[in-house]
């Protein structure tokens, strides 16, 4: 301001920039701690938010195996006698023994409104497989209890989407075709481990982690290749019936929310594991 530049001065013991620095930093701690508070604000009402998909997930995770839900004393909501986490299945958090959730909307012709569509899966991460068929009953009636009037749920737990990686792979020749193998597939189980539950599988992150081993030199589609090469998935549907392996374009979401490896037994045995999946070739002979 004008009527301040006769009090302008350079010297570190003036007086008036003292007082200036003082109640900028004062303003900006001020501003600083009102964000901050905004924010918390925020999250907390986002959290509390009723009937919304996340309010769903985030219920799911108060889940208690084994325990009755009672009515709370004020009588506007369910909820335990008391609190025991080791009870708590479900976590959002990748621990030994745990189940994932996530949701998505959809809809169709038939209704209208959308349905909210929650998925669960347990084991380690990396290492996840469906909840147990009466596991997944009292998960339902949990829910069940516990949503809003009119609201269509659906809980499911699938077998893991089938990765197959249908891929010509060039290797420098340096090493065994079997130890290739080795790390090609352990650079996929890595891959696997580190996709979040629900998550897109991209074929050029599943190309990526296979060139990502040691000694690979290539990956490439053959577009003349018999059989058709590409990555695949092989689903499972509502009746956890297995579906034929569907080539990914670029990009697809998993069924189930999680990939695993076919174990080639029963009625995974006409899908092809990595190491029946994928052609080596030594590169440049």
């Amino acid at each position: 301001r004008m009527e301040l530049a006769e009090f302008s001065s350079d010297s570190k013991l003036s007086i008036l920039n003292g007082i200036t620095w003082v109640v900028a930093a004062v303003i900006h701690s001020f501003e600083t701690l009102l964000d901050v508070f905004a924010y918390d604000i925020s999250e907390t009402i986002n959290r509390r938010v009723n009937g919304t998909p996340d309010y769903y997930a985030r219920a799911l995770l108060q889940y208690q195996k084994g325990d009755e839900l009672t009515v709370r004393e004020d009588g506007l909501a369910f909820g335990y006698a008391s609190v025991d986490e080791s009870k708590r299945i479900i976590t959002p958090v990748s621990y030994t023994h745990l189940t994932q959730v996530s949701y998505d909307e959809s809809c169709d012709d038939v209704n209208l409104d959308s349905k909210l569509v929650l998925k669960v899966a347990t084991g380690e991460k990396g290492n996840l497989s469906a909840v147990d068929a009466d596991e997944l009953v009292q998960i339902r009636t949990y829910l069940g209890k516990i949503k809003f009037a009119g609201t269509r749920i659906e809980v499911t737990s699938l077998p893991g989407d089938l990765l197959v990686p249908r891929l010509s792979v060039f290797w420098d020749g340096a090493i065994s075709e079997a130890e290739v193998f080795d790390n090609i597939e352990e650079q996929l189980k890595e891959y696997m481990m580190n996709v979040e539950f629900n998550a897109a599988v991209y074929v050029s992150k599943v190309m990526e982690a296979i060139r990502s081993a040691a000694h690979v030199t290539d990956v490439w589609i053959d577009e003349e290749a018999v059989p058709a090469q590409g990555v695949f998935l092989a689903c499972h549907d509502s009746d956890g019936i297995l579906q034929p392996m569907r080539k990914i374009t670029r990009v697809q979401h998993t069924t189930s929310g999680y990939l695993r490896q076919s174990s080639g037994k029963d009625a995974e045995e006409q899908v092809p594991n990595f190491r029946q999946s994928l052609k080596l070739s030594v590169d440049g002979r």
